[in-house]
């Protein structure tokens, strides 16, 4: 015959026990949680870009997960120090998109060291060196990315483009596209170049790499929006104008800056020459 009798009162005791010691621990958890998040947010910037760098974990954390989570989320949050410190010190200004690329898989890969004053320092030393080389690398991308490379495309078309230099103006095909409603916006693909561009010159003109939102990326992105074709979206270092048919007209305002960047890269070569 099946027993009846009530949970002993030690054992009720021991779980009312046991789950208020688990629901302060989880309290007192995620109070720490709150506290760093305003840390990280304090050091890290709250404003874009950088609003993401503040994180606390790069996945939602489940009950399965948390043997393992702690490590993720101290990973994840030197890996958004380290990009943050990079970012701020404008080092990442001078590099070749490719090479951008290269240290972003280099960083989601874990492959930095551990975030101390010693370790930033030397590492921001280090790539101080090669800024020359560094800026070289970006003008060259850049000079290579204005001029057509393919003779049968429809870029080298056009009696606007030269091959062997770069012109006060330019045509960049595929550079933007119409919005639904009205406007236009960069096509996605051709950012970066953009925002390398607005870099390059800048660090020509003297005045450090550019930062959001007074880069000629954001700028042409948000000029674009209110824009009809062929209507003009000036910058300070170009001025663009947007066509359906895909095609930017660029003109650039600074004949000193495109003057240097063919003395820096004009070798009269061809993009991807050997």
């Amino acid at each position: 015959m099946p027993t009846t009798d009530l949970i002993p009162h030690q054992t009720i005791t021991a779980i009312c026990d046991n789950v208020a010691q688990a629901q302060a621990d989880m309290a007192q958890a995620f109070t720490l949680l709150q506290g760093a998040k305003e840390r990280l947010t304090a050091v890290l910037g709250s404003q874009l870009p950088y609003v993401g760098s503040a994180h606390l974990w790069e996945h939602d954390i489940s009950d399965y997960n948390l043997p393992r989570a702690g490590t993720q989320s101290a990973q994840y949050v030197a890996r958004n120090a380290w990009r943050y410190v990079l970012d701020v010190c404008g080092i990442k200004a001078y590099m070749t998109e490719k090479r951008q690329k290269e240290l972003q898989q280099q960083m989601e890969q874990g492959h930095f060291p551990a975030l101390t004053p010693e370790n930033v320092l030397s590492t921001l030393q280090g790539l101080t060196g090669q800024v020359g080389t560094l800026l070289e690398e970006s003008a060259k991308e850049v000079f290579d990315w204005l001029r057509p490379w393919n003779p049968q495309s429809r870029a080298a078309q056009l009696k606007t483009n030269q091959r062997w230099k770069l012109g006060y103006k330019v045509i960049v095909c595929y550079a933007v596209e119409a919005n639904w409603a009205h406007g236009y916006h960069l096509n996605y693909a051709r950012e970066a170049n953009f925002r390398a561009l607005g870099n390059v010159f800048a660090l020509l003109d003297g005045q450090g790499a550019q930062h959001y939102p007074d880069d000629v990326c954001t700028q042409l992105r948000t000029g674009l929006e209110r824009v009809t074709a062929g209507e003009a979206v000036p910058t300070p270092y170009l001025t663009l104008k947007p066509y359906r048919n895909h095609n930017a007209h660029l003109v650039f305002r600074r004949h000193d800056l495109v003057d240097k960047l063919n003395a820096l890269c004009g070798d009269g070569s061809l993009p991807g020459e050997a």
